[in-house]
């Protein structure tokens, strides 16, 4: 496995949007929530199932107007404990409702629809994709759909049944669904939790290849002084093999690079990883990278853009910035949940930053930030934290005793550690949803020991390490100068930090910078040798804090804490 700059590269392909030589299939969208209930799971309490969802146009767009869909399917994120075979009847409409209006009783539901598969279904025993070729198929019309199944069997059943990919936030109470262990059900419950759909139909295209994800640092820490990798994955949606694709890496921003490489053959259906140029980073700043193909037959997916930003200390996967829109947890159970890291440096390592979700549920819950070496022993804990209001949705620092020297190949591991709440569960990590697994995540006990691949597809997670060392543009020291001249207390900074000097060489200054070397308090200049500089207005996090005195510059890293 190739091994880039700072994380490990692909490691897996998740549900999201799969072409084949002859069927395209788009999956209508995730929020990695599951559902045991929403579609028939298995077990004798669902002998009899009914069913209904709306999926919105907006979650549909993916397939062209008019196409005639071939086929129908669902994904098992937990199969059931053993195969279960029955029948099925799936039902579909096009539809301009924006929410659900079939209501909850069964013959309120049907009219109106169209039968278009009548035959076997067997829930799985394993995690996997499911798909029913339509006996009729149907053609959509670019609106929404309502879908519908109506599921009985006759065993023998499974004693835990399957769990199945579902979206909670994308509509509320969209879905609606019935459960009977002696009749079918003529009244069905509302549900948040709508099952992933998968559409199928027929692939006419003999040149389209699309660009799928690009792989980069999101956070990209300027103080390792070395180059970085990028490296996407491209697609052949075509129903032949494709030669001699162009494939073009661009970044604009604070830092610019190009590079082109050439993929010499992709088969139908196939993907590519390409490996670009390394780049290195000169300035502290936002950049954005663009990777594209050239135009094709679908030029909608021809272009992707992946978001990041050079800071002094820190590096870390997550794109940045990014909008989190999940949460992640060992819900009542206590763990840790971390990336692997690997660099082609020396450095040391002086602590974390960790994204936090916006489930209130972890309000009051004590979370740290934790490093591992790869045999699950943790080399540093920092500081806890109890989860507070304020605290949601943002990225926090958790700072470690003493560095943690690692070496040059070194696979080491960063994340957050979860304590237990039996009571009520929460999920103190945020995350993003992305189509294709790009880093290796494991999983550990909260004492550490044996490190457990985080096969499912859970999203992006924010564990970005801080590292002790110089700083591109603003040469950050993270020491005060051996002589003494400058005293900058007390840090870490609650409201104020005081700049003190020994004596003052001609006009001497202070200013504030955040890690991307934007000003965040303008210069303040020191009378009587010292300078009261107000912090309360910053949000939680490490600044630099620059002092010129003369011809004489000082810079040291403070954080602040409110």
């Amino acid at each position: 496995m190739k091994k880039f700059t700072f994380i490990i590269a692909f490691i897996a392909l998740a549900v999201g949007f799969t072409y084949g030589q002859a069927t395209f299939i788009v999956t209508t969208p995730s929020n990695n929530a599951t559902s045991a209930n929403r579609l028939p799971n298995g077990t004798s309490s669902h002998t009899f199932f009914r069913g209904a969802s709306l999926v919105l146009a907006t979650e549909l767009t993916a397939i062209p107007v008019s196409t005639t869909l071939s086929s129908v399917g669902f994904t098992t994120t937990t199969g059931a404990t053993i195969p279960v075979t029955g029948t099925i009847t799936v039902y579909m409409q096009n539809t301009g409702d924006l929410t659900f209006l079939k209501g909850t009783t069964w013959s309120g539901v049907i009219p109106g629809m169209t039968t278009v598969y009548v035959g076997t279904i067997t829930i799985p025993a394993t995690a996997t994709t499911l798909d029913l070729p339509l006996t009729t198929p149907f053609a959509f019309l670019g609106s929404g759909m309502y879908l519908a199944y109506d599921f009985q069997s006759a065993g023998p059943y499974a004693t835990t049944g399957a769990v199945w990919a579902s979206n909670s936030t994308g509509l509320v109470n969209g879905c609606i669904s019935g459960i009977s262990a002696t009749s079918a059900p003529t009244v069905c419950v509302t549900s948040s939790f709508r099952p992933c759909v998968r559409f199928g139909y027929p692939n006419t295209l003999t040149n389209d290849v699309s660009v799928e994800l690009i792989n980069s640092l999101g956070t990209v820490p300027a103080v390792l002084s070395s180059p970085m990798a990028i490296a996407a994955v491209v697609r052949n949606n075509s129903t032949g093999t494709l030669n001699n694709i162009n494939v073009s890496c661009n970044m604009a921003g604070a830092n610019t690079f190009a590079n082109s490489q050439m993929v010499s053959s992709i088969a139908a259906g196939a993907t590519a990883t390409v490996n670009f140029a390394p780049w290195t980073p000169l300035a502290l700043g936002a950049n954005t990278i663009t990777v594209s193909v050239p135009a094709d037959q679908n030029n909608a997916n021809n272009t992707k853009l992946f978001k990041n930003t050079v800071t002094c200390n820190t590096g870390g996967y997550a794109e940045n910035p990014v909008v989190y829109t999940t949460s992640i947890g060992f819900n009542t159970g206590s763990g840790i949940i971390m990336n692997m890291v690997q660099l082609p440096v020396s450095a040391t390592v002086t602590g974390v930053n960790l994204a936090i979700s916006n489930n209130t549920a972890a309000v009051g819950n004590n979370i740290y930030g934790v490093m591992l070496d790869n045999a699950g022993v943790i080399l540093a804990a920092s500081n806890t934290i109890t989860i507070a209001n304020p605290d949601l949705n943002t990225i926090k620092t958790f700072t470690f005793a003493a560095g943690v020297p690692v070496t040059a190949a070194q696979i080491w591991h960063v994340g957050l550690a979860q304590t237990a709440n039996t009571v009520t569960g929460y999920f103190p990590c945020a995350a993003y949803a992305s189509p294709i697994i790009p880093i290796t995540y494991n999983t550990a006990a909260i004492t550490g020991g044996t490190l457990t691949p985080l096969t499912a597809n859970l999203g992006i997670m924010d564990f970005e390490a801080n590292f002790a060392g110089s700083c591109i543009g603003l040469g950050v020291n993270n020491v005060l100068p051996t002589n003494n001249e400058a005293l900058v207390y007390p840090n870490p900074a609650n409201s104020s930090v005081f700049v003190k000097l020994n004596a003052i060489s001609g006009k001497a200054t202070v200013v504030v910078y955040n890690t991307i070397g934007q000003i965040v308090i303008e210069a303040k200049e020191l009378t009587d040798n010292s300078a009261e500089i107000n912090v309360s207005s910053l949000t939680k996090g490490i600044y630099i804090l620059k002092i010129t005195n003369g011809n004489e510059v000082s810079n040291t890293k403070i954080v602040v804490e409110h």
